[in-house]
């Protein structure tokens, strides 16, 4: 009885663990520093990745990819982690995070932050060459 016991909470335990992960979906963008620091309690409330967007008005790459996150495959699978864009130029601590905290060098660079604090830059040639580094759709 006391193992069927320990056996149902684990269960449950698990299936709650995994709604909680896979129950995430916002369209917010953060923004800035501030954003940044908005985004890891997020992250740490809800155990999602977090996708970080360094890009700069005046880059017309930026612009460029502006639209790929806007198309709706894309911007659908981005409603499961927490996002943040940051421009650089906007202050020191913007600058920092880009140059010194992540080590971007250009416009615009994607990064995404994993539970555990594991960052990845990622590329972003097309669509789906960005949606195949994305987590899985949940």
């Amino acid at each position: 009885m006391a193992r069927r016991a320990i056996v149902a909470l684990a269960l449950i335990v698990t299936v709650v663990g995994a709604h909680r992960v896979a129950a995430y979906s916002s369209s917010t963008w953060y923004e800035g520093a501030d954003g940044w620091a908005q985004a890891r309690r997020q992250q740490r409330a809800h155990g999602v990745p977090i996708l970080v967007y360094f890009r700069a008005d005046w880059c017309p790459h930026c612009r460029t990819l502006d639209e790929m996150l806007e198309e709706h495959a894309v911007e659908r699978r981005l409603r499961q982690v927490i996002k943040v864009r940051i421009d650089p130029e906007d202050g020191d601590e913007e600058s920092e995070l880009f140059s010194d905290e992540f080590g971007a060098r250009g416009f615009p660079s994607l990064f995404l932050v994993s539970r555990g604090g594991a960052r990845r830059q990622l590329s972003y040639g097309s669509a789906e060459r960005l949606l195949a580094q994305l987590p899985p759709a949940g």
